[in-house]
Parts: C-alpha cells; structure tokens; sequence
C-alpha cells in the first residue's frame, strides 16, 4: 500500500508544515517531554509522527539537530515495526482498566536496547473511565525511560486531568497543497506519469486525508501507469465542466424537464450529488466575480449578477438538505423544479405558480362549520381540539426543519384535514411515497412532538392519502 510504502521516515520529510515547524524542530533540538498528544481527524499523519518520535529518541548515531539515520539497528526496527521497545496499542480493543493496569506494570522494566521504551496509543478517547484513571497515575510519574503517545480522533473526549499532562498537538485537516506533497513522492517512487492537475484534483478528492490521496493514486494506478484527468474526474463520480455547463445551461433556460433527465442519467451513472451541487457552485462563483472583476471576456452564462445570486444560495440550501435527505437527488430534484418555475429578483426566488400551490396546499384548514363543531365531541364529551391555524402550521414547519429537511418537504405538500378523538391531527398528503415515508415511526414521532408543543398537550397525528377527485 502507498501510504505504508511512502510513509515519511523523516521529519523533513512530513506533509504537515505546521507540525513538521513545531513539534519536528522541538525534536531535533533534543526537547523531549514524557508525554505527547497527537490530535486530528483520521489519516494525516499521526502515527507516522508517533514513530517518528519513537525512531528520534531511540536513535543510536543521531546527535543533537540531526534527523534519524535510518540506518542504525534501533531505527531499522521501528520502521519494520519488530522494535521490543516501541509498543502500538490499539485502544478500541484495549479498553479495560485490567489492559492499562498490565501495560503500567510492564513500563517499569527498563527498555531492551534503546534509551527511551515508547508506547503509542492510537484512539485514546475509547478507554473506559477506569482505565483513563488507571493512564493517569502513570502519566503523572511516568518512569525516567518511558514516553507515551496518545492519538485521538475525537480529544473533547478525553478527561481534562489527561490533557492536562501531555504536550498536545492538533494536525487539522491536510491541505490540498500538502495532500498533492504526499501524492506527488508517492507518483515519483512508482514513476507514474501524471500531470500536476490530476495531482492536484486527487488532493482535492482525498477530502483533508492525507491517506486517502496515497489510496486513490494507488487505484488510479492500478488501471493505467499514466494517469489522465478523465480517469480521476470519473473515479470522483463528478460531471466535467462541460457537463456541468450543460446542466446550468438547463437551469438558464429553465427547462426542467431536460435538467431533470440529465440529472437521472448522471445518478444512474454513479454521480455524487455532493459532487455536482460543489462543482456548480464553483462554476456559478467565478462567473459571479469575473463580473465585477474587470474582465473582457464573454460570459458563460446570460444569468444577471442577482440570479446567480439567488441560484448560488438555492444550492447551499440544497448540499445542507442532502446530509439528511432519504432520496439522494430529492434535494436537487425539487431545486430544479423551483428554479425553473420562479422569476428572480433582488437575488432571492420569488414565488412563482409552483410555490403557489405548495403554500396553498400549506394554508388549506378544515374549517368546520359552527354545527359540526358543536357536535365534534369525543365519547367521554370532551371537545375535539381545533384543526392548527395557518400561523400553527407554518409554525410546525419551521420546528421540523432542523429535524429533517426532507420531512418538511414531504409536510409541505401535504396539510391538515381534521381530528379523530379529543387529541389527534390528520394530516392529508397527495402522494403514496409521501404517506410511506411520513407514517414511519421516526418521521411519525417528530411530527407529533412538534404539533404537541405547539398544541400545548400531547397530540397523536395519522397521515391519510387525499381521494382523488
């Protein structure tokens, strides 16, 4: 694997500027500390930085401000990892107070045949509390000989006392340039022949891993030994630019039909929606500032600065609403639909026949006759309580969007249609899908809290099928 193959066995030779500038140089200058935390999300690099303190310390021909050697029988030990003096410990798997009790024992004997015995903890945070307490006697008077090193995805996790005794270091999220760092060394030692913007759009996919670039190389790799920008646009699952000009091209004509059909072909074809609302919007952007950046050249688009405004926001809207959606082009599909259907102005969408409908069918209350009031009891002649108001439903609305956006896309097409008992809601949606995907328990239960708070007492909701007429 690339990313074992390729691991930096310097400390120059790190990816992470920052750490390599801090802790690398710290180091070097001999400044070492009985414990160290290494922060950061997965794959960039705190393992390698964990036995890249181990190989410093233990070093037998390393003088003060010079790397590793990588020569001598300590550091070839720790970079085939058989070094009785480093010792990995995995967390997740060793999470008993009996496991750090045993490791404590063992820390008391003095190392084989290095100065310093290292143990590296990955995924510190999924110790159990007992065993955190049992961590921290040792951490506190830790033996001469011994240095720890913990790493963690998720540190907020760990006890204060902890932190408290190590010296931490947070990697963050690798950046495109120090990703494209890695990928390339890894391209040169394979002799691969691909070009800097492929380098660069791997970076870009890996997402802030540096792990991540070294395995989608390897894959590209895998195919072909020169690697093209088609074959890492079509790994990424994303449309080119040509495409994506051709699907705003819809939006600008505001065709829905064929944008709708061009966005079924692209799913059908393995596209990531993710993938396609970032790539519109950072077309839709540069066209945005190339308007007011002085530039010649022909717009791409006739959309006026306020529409590509109002479409930029309408996709930002659309990537918050795919994280929870339960049709994966659902947010997009009712994107294109509004979109199409609205006239623009000020930047923002303004309603348009389609948005009619959806608030129509959003204000429609039973109102029932004086009569049928009067006679709405239940059996233990309680009256029955009143449909929502317009204000009430609006209000439950915007209560169940930070729930799910989908399910306020389901609510809103549909609206209240009466009472059962002395404490129900029915609410009448147009669509079977819609009825199925409301009347699951969880969807169920979000909606009947949120009526109950506005109710002011528990309510009960059934979702019926409107008849057709």
């Amino acid at each position: 694997m690339y990313y074992r193959t390729y691991r930096p066995q310097k400390i120059s030779d790190l990816d992470n500027e920052k750490i390599r500038e801090t802790l690398g140089k710290a180091l070097l200058s001999g400044s070492f500390t009985h414990a160290y935390l290494l922060t950061g999300p997965r794959g960039v690099g705190k393992t390698t930085v964990a036995r890249l303190i181990a190989k410093t310390v233990n070093c037998q021909r390393r003088k003060q401000g010079e790397e590793p050697c990588n020569k001598c029988e300590s550091c070839l030990s720790i970079t085939e990892g058989r070094s009785l003096d480093v010792l990995e410990i995995d967390a997740a798997s060793n999470t008993s107070v009996d496991d750090i009790r045993d490791l404590r024992e063992k820390a008391k004997l003095a190392p084989t045949n290095s100065p310093y015995k290292v143990y590296i903890i990955d995924e510190v945070h999924m110790l159990s509390n007992s065993a955190f307490n049992a961590l921290l006697k040792i951490l506190e008077e830790p033996p001469r000989h011994v240095i720890f090193v913990l790493a963690t995805t998720d540190p907020q996790k760990l006890p204060e006392t902890v932190i408290s005794r190590c010296q931490r270091y947070d990697f963050g999220r690798a950046t495109v340039e120090e990703i494209a760092h890695a990928v390339k060394r890894a391209a040169r030692g394979e002799d691969l022949d691909v070009e800097n913007e492929v380098i660069k759009e791997i970076a870009s996919l890996a997402d802030g891993s540096l792990r991540d670039g070294h395995k989608i190389l390897e894959q590209l790799a895998s195919q072909n030994k020169k690697i093209t920008l088609n074959s890492a646009l079509a790994l990424k699952s994303v449309a080119s630019e040509r495409e994506l000009v051709a699907f705003l091209r819809f939006l600008e004509q505001k065709d829905a039909g064929k944008a709708l059909d061009w966005l079924a072909a692209f799913s059908q074809a393995g596209g990531r929606m993710k993938a396609l609302v970032e790539g519109s919007v950072q077309l839709l952007r540069r066209e945005l500032l190339s308007r007011f950046s002085g530039e010649t050249k022909k717009p791409e688009f006739s959309f006026t600065p306020p529409e590509i405004a109002g479409l930029l926001s309408a996709l930002e809207k659309a990537n918050l609403e795919l994280r929870d959606t339960i049709v994966p082009t659902l947010p997009i599909e009712l994107l294109i639909v509004e979109w199409c259907g609205r006239e623009i102005g000020d930047g923002q969408l303004a309603a348009s026949n389609t948005q009619g409908e959806e608030e129509k069918n959003a204000k429609i209350t039973v109102v029932e006759s004086e009569e049928k009031k009067a006679a709405a009891v239940d059996k233990g002649g309680l009256p029955v309580v009143s449909v929502l108001s317009e204000d009430q439903w609006k209000e439950l609305l915007v209560k169940l969007k930070p729930v799910n956006h989908s399910l306020v896309a389901f609510m809103r097409a549909g609206h209240p249609a009466g009472n059962f008992g002395s404490s129900g809601l029915v609410i009448e949606v147009a669509y079977k899908f819609h009825l199925e995907k409301l009347s699951e328990e969880k969807n169920r239960r979000a909606v009947e809290e949120a009526v109950s708070a506005i109710i002011g007492q528990p309510m009960k909701v059934k979702f019926i099928l409107a008849t057709k007429k």
